[in-house]
């Protein structure tokens, strides 16, 4: 008799572990996003707006504003071109928004935050018109962009490394009335 009261009891306390298993899974499941999650979310959210400003000071041709959305220590990397930073990344800027043949319009695809919340990124493609040498010659560009964005110390995202790789030569099109 006492082996079946044991064999009975270790059964019993078997079903019990799993079940009381079964229910901590369950309810790890189902449990609300973690602080880490939301903060996470809201990060992509700041940065998607830094870089729907971004899009927009260029948009607007203001010089000013194009050029405040870069850190201090940018960099900006168009095509067949030296790495511009500092006062070369400020004057490459200045002259796109003096072109009176620029735009440029931007289609992001992702925007990714990492972890530690201090750095970010957007992909995506962009059309951009411009002046060619000869200011009479209008050439369009079309290619892919990543920007790697940097968390300033007031939480206010800002481009950080600035890269564009055209699709192939731009073409001629013409001006804009």
């Amino acid at each position: 008799m006492d082996g079946f009261e044991i064999s009975d009891t270790l059964g019993r306390m078997k079903r019990a572990l799993w079940l009381t298993s079964a229910l901590l899974l369950l309810a790890g499941c189902s449990q609300t996003p973690t602080p880490a999650v939301a903060r996470r979310e809201s990060d992509v959210s700041l940065l998607r707006k830094a870089q729907e400003a971004a899009i927009e000071a260029f948009a607007s041709r203001n010089a000013d504003h194009m050029v405040s959305a870069y850190s201090a220590d940018a960099s900006l990397m168009f095509p067949n071109s030296a790495i511009l930073q500092g006062e070369n990344l400020r004057t490459a800027i200045r002259a796109l928004a003096a072109d009176p043949n620029f735009s440029i319009q931007f289609s992001t695809d992702r925007v990714e935050v990492a972890k530690s919340g201090e750095i970010g990124y957007t992909r995506g493609t962009y059309t951009m018109t411009m002046s060619d040498r000869d200011p009479k010659q209008v050439l369009r560009e079309k290619g892919k962009y990543v920007t790697i964005y940097s968390r300033q110390a007031d939480g206010s995202w800002k481009m950080m490394e600035d890269i564009n790789n055209a699709d192939a030569p731009a073409i001629p099109v013409a001006p804009a009335k």
